[in-house]
């Protein structure tokens, strides 16, 4: 890894505020659609069961790519994959607000939480290259951790406040200012470096991940529809993405999933 050029004390608090804010809008952005969920459905035609997948979808993608984000994170540099995160969280975001189908909606929705993928990674990352082994690395880490459940309770007022006047594209649109102001200070306050990572990236491992765990949720989200001991249900989940085998045969020298290199051992 490349050393980084030293930032001033100024610099790395202001890299601070930009990372605690990516944790604030990752963690903002699964709370917000709450309050707006009814006018949603009335406007896009979603069914009562679809309509979770307005949270589904950013929940799964978020969850299911975020061993890549870490691994781009140390192929490409932190800073890059950060600033890569930010702009296809505002592709996402104006994507779901400007949606007029149910399709569009959620397509828009999963593309915020790749972008959330990537970024969440990179801003720990990005912490650690600024306070690590400086006194003010326990501070740091208490400003990044509180800003999680501010940003889970902001979710929920703002989403309030929008929906109420303004209109529920704004639950998404919000994103987008704040996303600029991020990307406006990120290439002078934040560390450039680029970190060589050895071996292949597993892209299969994670989209595998994703598949899977798109299978189990979907499965679970349509129980209480069609019943839990139905075979659409049942077969969902007893035929999702073998994960390990899958793993076990990509071949891959760096898995993104650390039991894959326990299979090929075993």
């Amino acid at each position: 890894m490349s050393t980084p050029r030293p930032l001033s004390p100024a610099k790395r608090w202001l890299g601070l505020v930009l990372i605690a804010t990516a944790q604030f809008v990752v963690i903002m952005d699964t709370s917000i659609i709450g309050v707006a969920l009814p006018d949603i459905q009335r406007d896009l035609g979603f069914t009562p069961e679809s309509l979770s997948w307005v949270f589904n979808a950013y929940v799964v993608a978020f969850g299911g790519l975020l061993l890549l984000g870490g691994r781009l994170s140390d192929a490409f540099g932190a800073r890059k994959i950060f600033v890569l995160g930010w702009l296809i969280l505002i592709a996402g975001s104006i994507l779901a607000g400007a949606a007029g189908s149910v399709g569009v909606e959620i397509a828009g929705r999963a593309i915020q939480g790749a972008g959330s993928a990537l970024i969440a990674p990179a801003a720990l990352t990005l912490l650690m290259m600024l306070f690590g082994g400086t006194s003010d690395l326990p501070k740091a880490f208490a400003v990044y951790g509180a800003a999680a459940p501010i940003g889970g309770t902001a979710g929920v007022f703002l989403g309030g406040v929008l929906t109420e006047y303004a209109s529920w594209p704004w639950v998404f649109y919000v994103t987008v200012p704040i996303a600029l102001f991020v990307l406006a200070f990120s290439a002078t306050t934040l560390p450039r470096t680029v970190r060589k990572a050895t071996g292949s990236i597993d892209v299969g491992g994670a989209v595998t991940v994703t598949v899977g765990l798109a299978a189990v949720v979907y499965a679970v989200v349509n129980a209480p529809e069609v019943g839990w001991l139905t075979w659409s249900t049942l077969g969902m989940l007893e035929h999702r993405p073998d994960l390990r085998r899958i793993c076990h045969a990509s071949g891959v020298t760096d898995p993104a999933l650390p039991w894959a290199e326990e299979n090929r051992a075993g």
